[in-house]
C-alpha cells in the first residue's frame, strides 16, 4: 500500500495519459498510418501513460505535508531549519528559524540532535526537499519538507 501511496503522482498521471492516448487514438488516430506512437491503441495508451506519468509527477507535489500538520510539529518543538543561503536568510526569515545553507548540511549535521523533528524550509521547496532526503539518507527520521519559509512567517 505505500507503494501506492509514495508514488500516487506516478499512478494517476499514467492513467490520466493513457486514458487520453486512447481517445487521441479513437477520435483523432494517425490518417496516413506512419505515425508510429498513434497507429496502435497499445502503443498510444502507453506513450500516454509514460507522459502521463512525467508530467504529473513534476506538477504533483510529492511527500508534502500539510501547513496544519507542520505547525503542529512547531508547536510540539520541531525545529524550523531554514536551508537558504546566509544572505537570504538575513534578508528575511521566520521567527525562531535556524540557518544552515544547504551547502553546509552536510558538514553541520554532526551539531543536530537525529532524534529531533525537523520542519525543513527555503525559498520555493526545492531546497528544502533536497535537504529533507540528504537528512533521511543520514538517518534523520522525523524532518519534513515544509516548502517556502514564507508559510511559517508570521
Amino acid at each position: 500500500m505505500n507503494i501506492i501511496k509514495n508514488n500516487l503522482s506516478y499512478l494517476i498521471g499514467g492513467i490520466v495519459g493513457g486514458i487520453g492516448r486512447y481517445l487521441y487514438y479513437h477520435y483523432v488516430g494517425c490518417s496516413t498510418g506512419t505515425c508510429p506512437i498513434t497507429s496502435s491503441p497499445t502503443m498510444s495508451v502507453l506513450w500516454g501513460a509514460l507522459l502521463g506519468a512525467l508530467l504529473f509527477s513534476i506538477i504533483m507535489p510529492k511527500n508534502k505535508q500539510s501547513k496544519t500538520k507542520l505547525m503542529e510539529l512547531l508547536n510540539e518543538g520541531a525545529v524550523l531549519l531554514d536551508v537558504r543561503t546566509r544572505g537570504e536568510f538575513a534578508n528575511g526569515h521566520a521567527k525562531d528559524s535556524k540557518n544552515i545553507p544547504l551547502d553546509e548540511l552536510g558538514k553541520s549535521l554532526n551539531k543536530l540532535d537525529k532524534t529531533q523533528k525537523f520542519v525543513v524550509v527555503c525559498a520555493s521547496g526545492m531546497r528544502s526537499a533536497n535537504a529533507v532526503n540528504f537528512m533521511k539518507k543520514n538517518g534523520f527520521t522525523e524532518c519534513y519538507n515544509g516548502g517556502s519559509w514564507v508559510n511559517f512567517n508570521h
